[in-house]
C-alpha cells in the first residue's frame, strides 16, 4: 500500500488532469481521505503523469511528476510499516504522529510506522512536484531481512548527489528502477539503524534543536546569524550546521528560507501585497522575495495577489 496521496496509474502513462473525482474514488480503494483547505468544492487538483511500479510483492514505487493546481491534504488510514518519500523537487509537509516534517528539494523521509499510525501529507498549489514513495509491506521485509518498527518514527536525511541524478534521468527499464528502489531502500535504513543504535546527536541536542527549529518556525522575519543561532541552541556554530542537518535533513539557512517562503506565500494567498509579503518575513527588498519565490514554486508571487 503507498502513502503518496497521489492517484496511480500504470507504467509508462501519459499526462492527465486529476480531478476531484478522481482522487475521492482512489481514497475509497486505497483508505486515504482528502481534504481541500482551501476550496470546498475543487474542480482539477493536479495536472501531469503519475506512473506506478510493483517489483515485487509488497514492495511498490510510485513517480510522479505534478503540477498542484488546488492545495490538498491527505491522512493514510492503512499505512505499510516502512515508507520512504523521495522530494526531488517541490515542497511537501508530512505529519507522523506528534512528528512534523517539511520535505524540499532532494530530502528523503524514511518512515516505520506502527498499524494504527496515521500519515498526513499537504502539497501546496502553485508548485511543480516530483515525489518518488517507495512503500514495503512487512511480509516483504521479512523477505528481505528486515526488522519492522517498533514504535512510529520518521528520519529526514539528504539523498546523495549520485542517486538523485539516477532518479532524475530518463528510465530505461523496471529492472532499472528496481536497481534504484534497493539502493534507496538500503540509504533509508541504514540512516535508521544508525539513529535507532545511537547517533552522534544526543536527545539533549535533539531538544535543544527541535526548540531552535520551532522559533525559526514561529518568528522567521528576524536577520539571523549562525553565531546567533549556535548561541541559542548551546552549540558551537560547527556543531549547529552539522547536527541540525543530520536531523533535518537540510541546513538551518535552507529551512529558513523554506519558512519564509511558506509563510510569504500566506500572505500573498491572504492579499497582501508582494512588498508587505517581502517585509512580514524577513526579505529587505521584494526583488528578493521575487527571485527566491519563482525559484521555489516556479511562478512570481505577483500571481498569487488576489485582486
Amino acid at each position: 500500500m503507498i502513502e503518496t496521496a497521489i492517484p496511480h496509474v500504470a507504467p509508462n502513462s501519459a499526462s492527465r488532469t486529476f480531478s476531484h473525482r478522481d482522487l475521492s474514488q482512489f481514497g475509497e480503494r486505497f483508505a486515504l481521505d482528502y481534504r481541500y483547505p482551501d476550496n470546498a468544492s475543487p474542480t482539477d487538483i493536479l495536472s501531469g503523469q503519475v506512473e506506478e511500479f510493483s517489483f515485487r510483492p509488497g514492495m511498490q514505487l510510485v513517480l510522479s511528476d505534478v503540477e498542484v493546481l488546488e492545495t490538498y491534504e491527505s491522512r493514510s488510514l492503512n499505512p505499510a510499516p516502512l515508507c520512504l518519500v523521495v522530494v526531488l523537487e517541490g515542497l511537501v509537509g508530512l505529519s507522523l504522529g506528534s512528528q512534523t516534517m517539511e520535505l524540499s528539494d532532494r530530502t528523503v523521509a524514511t518512515l516505520h510506522m506502527e498499524q494504527e499510525a496515521r500519515l498526513d501529507a499537504r502539497q501546496r498549489r502553485g508548485q511543480r512536484l516530483k515525489v518518488l514513495t517507495l512503500s514495503v509491506d512487512a511480509a516483504s521485509l521479512t523477505a528481505l531481512e528486515v526488522a519492522a518498527g517498533h514504535q512510529t518514527r520518521g528520519q529526514v536525511w539528504q539523498l546523495p548527489d549520485y542517486l538523485a541524478q539516477a532518479l532524475t534521468a530518463p528510465q530505461s527499464s523496471p529492472l532499472w528502477l528496481e536497481g534504484l528502489s534497493l539502493q534507496l531502500l538500503s540509504l533509508g535504513l541504514q540512516g535508521a539503524e544508525e539513529t535507532t543504535a545511537g547517533s552522534p546527536v544526543s536527545p539533549r541536542d535533539r531538544r535543544r534543536l527541535a526548540d531552535l527549529r520551532d522559533r525559526l518556525a514561529a518568528e522567521p522575519q528576524h536577520n539571523y546569524t549562525m553565531t546567533a543561532l549556535a548561541g541559542l541552541a548551546a552549540m558551537s556554530p560547527s556543531s549547529l550546521r552539522s547536527k541540525f542537518k543530520a536531523v533535518y535533513g537540510q541546513t538551518v539557512f535552507e529551512f529558513l528560507k523554506a519558512r519564509r517562503l511558506e509563510l510569504a506565500r500566506g500572505y500573498l494567498e491572504q492579499g497582501y501585497s508582494v512588498q508587505q509579503a517581502a517585509h512580514f518575513t524577513g526579505y529587505r527588498h521584494a526583488t528578493n522575495l521575487t527571485a527566491a519565490f519563482r525559484r521555489r514554486y516556479g511562478l512570481p508571487p505577483s500571481q498569487l495577489v488576489r485582486r
